[in-house]
């Protein structure tokens, strides 16, 4: 098991919830006069591990958050932050419990070519991590319990074959919402930190004012037109906000982007395409292997990422180019890449959720899992 959460531990008194002896009890407590709220979740001695999920809702708004907590702790806290745009209203936290760590099962689709698969993991915030899985005689197979927060892009591929046929595989993440038992429901009001222009000024005055204190203007006052403007985002920066991290952000790149264009449909692969505009890059056969690579500037291309996960040039070669979001070559090549070099990277960002072009199945080998919120969190934000 892999732990990569650091928790601050807060004691607090409050109703327990009785499950199998006691095996947990939740404690929701708002810190006076501010925009914080604590949750504490101790588990009795004997519960190895839990999971903690937590649906809060914002009343007026109509809007809802869903969080998920590991419990790898006897007590495990964490801090909820609310908005100020969201503190007019009233906030309703309700709180389940599971006794166990969310997993991942999968079942193999196509032939069973290998009785392994090699699971390779690349996240935002985690460090690379790498599994051989065994697939059992149903096809089915189980992923290590993982502990990560956000997100994390998962690839499979077979294990000991020179094939290029790749695994077509479903994948769930369990438990479901179902599975949890509910624990208990508070309501906190944030709308009475709401006060008129006079009273605003007047604790503002004595040094009294509340830290999420909001101003309303008072009955009978005009208010002054506000104008709001901005930049409509294009689909390539909502994208990115998603799923590309700060340190793919920062290298200075060629960029090709296909979610508003199918100029790529017209080629076998990103590859080729790649040869057609790219200056100085070429394909030719490494003399010290034998097989075809890309050269740019006479030096070898020794970088790939599918995703931000590190791969080989056959496995980019290979992604079909009617799953792909966009591409980058990088001139330099990341720091922390197994294959360190000046012949560059390529890049490889397929397409997901909402970016899914109609009428196109997921790649069946690469997976975004949805891990843990982290300990601090600012609600209605993915923050």
């Amino acid at each position: 098991m892999k732990k990569l959460i650091i928790f601050i531990l807060l004691c607090v008194t409050g109703n327990s919830y009785a499950q199998e002896k006691s095996a947990a009890s939740v404690y929701v407590e708002r810190i006076p006069d501010t925009d914080s709220i604590w949750i504490t979740l101790q588990q009795s001695a004997f519960v190895k591990a839990g999971t903690l999920m937590v649906v809060v809702k914002a009343t007026e708004a109509a809007v809802t958050d869903t969080l998920y907590y590991p419990a790898i702790d006897t007590l495990n806290s964490f801090l909820l932050t609310v908005p100020e745009n969201f503190q007019n209203n009233k906030i309703s936290i309700t709180t389940f419990y599971y006794p166990g760590l969310r997993s991942v099962t999968g079942i193999l689709n196509n032939n069973k070519i290998s009785s392994s698969l090699l699971m390779f993991v690349f996240g935002k915030d985690i460090t690379n991590y790498n599994k051989v899985i065994e697939v059992k005689e149903d096809k089915s197979f189980a992923l290590p319990k993982m502990i990560f927060e956000n997100k994390a892009s998962v690839f499979f591929n077979f294990v000991g074959t020179k094939r290029k046929q790749k695994p077509d595989i479903v994948i769930k993440q369990l438990p479901v919402p179902s599975a949890y038992d509910s624990v208990s429901t508070t309501v906190f009001d944030f709308g009475a930190n709401l006060f008129t222009s006079a009273e605003y000024d007047s604790l503002q005055r004595i040094n009294k004012l509340p830290p999420n204190a909001v101003r309303v203007e008072g009955k009978g006052k005009e208010l002054q037109q506000i104008v709001i403007t901005g930049t409509r985002k294009t689909k390539l920066e909502k994208y990115k906000e998603q799923y590309s991290s700060g340190i793919f952000n920062s290298i200075m790149d060629r960029e090709y982007d296909f979610l508003d264009n199918d100029e790529l449909l017209t080629y076998t692969d990103c590859i080729t395409f790649l040869l057609t505009r790219m200056p100085g890059l070429t394909l030719s056969n490494d003399r010290s292997s034998g097989e075809q690579a890309l050269f740019w500037r006479k030096e070898k291309v020794k970088a790939y990422f599918i995703d931000e996960m590190e791969v080989d040039f056959n496995q980019v070669q290979m992604v079909d180019v009617s799953t792909i979001a966009y591409l980058k070559f990088l001139p330099t090549v990341l720091a922390g890449s197994m294959n360190p070099g000046n012949g560059g990277g390529v890049a490889v960002y397929t397409r997901k959720g909402e970016f899914m072009r109609p009428g196109v199945a997921q790649n069946s080998y690469i997976f975004s899992l949805k891990g843990y919120t982290p300990s601090d969190y600012i609600l209605f934000s993915g923050k």
